[in-house]
């Protein structure tokens, strides 16, 4: 599939800034599942942008405004080819330890996947459920699903009730929350029984996007079971700002993306931008700035399907696979 996404934030400040300091990752990456056709990042304050590779392979962009400003504007606009890939889950019949027994080898270069980490630390809570859905004895394969398909019923996607500094216990108390928090919870848990596993920012295209797409492009025909009346029902979650999931590393060496929020696996329809320990290793925007007490933040995705340029694509295909592979395997 071929997207066209715009990500646009906006700080404005009660008062003045003297001067700020920011880092972006705002732009996709490249891997096996995706290549970035095009991008470009916007910033208003105009001022240089700087760009390197961070620990995880994530793209980030710096900028620093020496000079007073009331408001900070960055809009990312992004070209993304995603292509779906073979079942990563195909030939894994064995038992969740052994699939944490055969991962040990690697336990160097995974080390950060099976630590806790800033948001995901591994409470008491955490330790007693992940021995409830993930048992040691337990299909590898079903119990990820299950795992995926439980979070999806037990826990209600609520805006407004968490933020970023609300601790995982607190959530799988309440059973409430966010695409970030349903990601922090899983991982947490995947961790607790000895499975390594990252955080991943992005987003999604939803339904309601998938059928204005198919409208703009002349497509006939609706999408399975899509109602028109019924469009916010009707829609995968995640779309109307950065979405979050979770992948989970398998012993043939594939990570493989999993949805809790929306209970699928990550598809062609998933655009990722970063992985990391938890959030705070992938944040969109990051950084300080002084003379205002008070900001006042705003943020608008857009994610478009087009048609692209096959031929394009394809080189481009070529050109990334071998660092692609790369990434793909860290």
């Amino acid at each position: 599939m071929h997207f066209q996404i715009v990500h646009t934030t906006e700080y404005d400040y009660s008062a003045p800034a003297v001067e700020s300091y920011t880092e972006l990752r705002v732009r996709p990456r490249n891997t096996l599942k995706q290549v970035v056709v095009s991008h470009a990042t916007e910033v208003n304050p105009q001022v240089p942008l700087e760009t390197y590779t961070d620990y995880y392979g994530n793209f980030v962009e710096a900028m620093s405004v020496p000079f007073r400003h009331r408001s900070l504007t960055v809009t990312s606009r992004s070209t993304v080819e995603t292509r779906l890939l073979p079942d990563g889950f195909s030939g894994l019949d064995l038992t969740v330890s052994e699939a944490v027994r055969l991962c040990w080898p690697r336990r160097m270069e995974l080390y950060d996947f099976l630590m806790p980490s800033e948001h995901v630390p591994l409470s008491p809570a955490v330790e007693g459920l992940a021995a409830k859905l993930l048992p040691s004895s337990a299909p590898f394969v079903e119990t990820v699903l299950g795992l995926n398909q439980y979070l999806f019923k037990t826990f209600k996607y609520e805006s407004g009730v968490t933020d970023i500094s609300t601790p995982i216990d607190h959530v799988i108390e309440t059973r409430q929350g966010v695409c970030q928090d349903f990601a922090h919870v899983m991982i947490a848990l995947f961790r607790a029984a000895g499975l390594p596993a990252r955080y991943v920012s992005g987003y999604i295209e939803t339904d309601a996007a998938a059928q204005r797409s198919e409208r703009r492009n002349g497509a006939a025909g609706l999408l399975p079971g899509f109602d028109e009346d019924a469009e916010e029902e009707a829609k995968l979650i995640g779309a109307t700002a950065s979405h979050a999931w979770v992948e989970v590393y398998c012993p043939n060496g594939h990570w493989i993306g999993l949805d809790p929020t929306n209970n699928i696996l990550e598809s062609e329809r998933h655009v990722q931008i970063g992985v990391g320990r938890d959030y705070a290793d992938v944040p969109p925007l990051r950084g300080v700035y002084k003379g205002a007490q008070q900001q006042l933040l705003s943020v608008k995705v857009s994610v478009r399907r087009s048609t692209g340029d096959p031929r394009l694509t394809q080189a481009l295909w070529a050109s990334n696979q071998a660092p692609a592979q790369s990434q793909s395997q860290g």
